[in-house]
């Protein structure tokens, strides 16, 4: 029996891939304003640029927010927001009280260090190491009025103060996966779109000479460098009542993740739930930390008597 032919798409302008779209749109702009001349073109070019970069609204259960979106994946994660990571938000709500300070570590463009500033009489202090996305994390505090709210910080946290070269997967604001040191990431080797070198310094030590405000809250997020982030700011960790970290599946991490898993052990947290890839560790109260300390285990074998031994 002959098989009914496919029905074909009747494909519309507006079905093509949204960079190529930009990249037709640019070049048009280009064209229009190559007769002005080399000097006026570029500048007419650039205000053009900046003026087309859309502020994205986005309507939060608690607010809204504003992105601005001067590349196609600032405006993806802008536009996806309320459908990524909900488990991040459900994290802030439930433990970020009134007076309580944020260290958002790997910040990106903002989502969640602004999605925290709209929660009562929390505060965020935000860390992003590549330049172009921080300008996008900088210029999305402003353009919310969080100025009072949110401290920016071009830099990496790490476990030692450097200048390091950082690999770029891509130039674009936003993208992630990029790699300190050299172009291996998680996912393995990659051709660098660009090399920037930035400041990474101890969260510590960012505390103690330069009167950063300490955590309460730590959100990480940093493909792959968390250890060492953590490492940076053990010192800061009994003040810490939570920990919302990326930690990646994988027989390359489960080395890297269980490091982490003992190091917030020993510092007194508990491993709760995970989503996805982040993995949820708070802060154990005092009085079980004491109990834990002083009472044997059911299991433990009890110490021999010397006065009974065998002759």
């Amino acid at each position: 029996m002959p098989t009914a032919p496919r029905a074909r798409r009747n494909y519309r302008w507006y079905d093509l891939n949204p960079r190529r779209l930009g990249g037709w749109f640019a070049g048009l702009v280009r064209a229009l304003a190559a007769p002005l001349g080399k000097t006026a073109s570029a500048r007419t070019a650039a205000h053009t640029a900046n003026r087309l970069a859309p502020i994205v609204p986005v309507h939060t259960p608690r607010g809204v927010l504003r992105f601005r979106c001067p590349s196609f994946t600032a405006a993806r994660r802008a536009t996806r927001f309320l459908v990524s990571e909900p488990e991040t938000r459900a994290w802030l709500e439930e433990y970020a009280k009134p007076g309580d300070h944020m260290w958002d570590v790997g910040a990106n463009v903002g989502l969640h260090a602004l999605y925290a500033c709209l929660l009562p009489g929390v505060t965020v202090t935000a860390f992003e190491p590549v330049p172009n996305t921080f300008a996008v994390l900088a210029d999305n505090v402003a353009i919310n009025g969080f100025g009072e709210r949110a401290s920016c910080l071009c830099l990496g946290l790490s476990d030692a103060n450097a200048m390091v070269p950082i690999y770029l997967t891509d130039a674009d604001a936003g993208t992630t996966m990029h790699a300190l040191g050299a172009p291996v990431n998680v996912a393995g080797a990659f051709e660098a779109a660009g090399v920037v070198n930035v400041l990474t310094a101890r969260g510590d030590e960012l505390v103690a000479r330069f009167g950063v405000t300490a955590p309460r809250h730590l959100k990480i997020d940093v493909d792959g460098h968390e250890l060492r982030v953590l490492k940076g700011l053990r010192s800061l960790l009994p003040g810490v009542r939570s920990v919302w970290i990326e930690m990646l599946e994988g027989a390359h991490n489960a080395d890297e993740n269980s490091r982490i898993e003992s190091l917030l052990t020993e510092a007194g947290f508990e491993k709760r739930h995970r989503a996805g890839m982040n993995q949820l560790f708070v802060k154990l109260p005092r009085s079980i930390l004491c109990r834990a300390s002083r009472v044997r285990p059911a299991y433990a074998v009890p110490a021999a008597d010397s006065s009974h031994r065998k002759r």
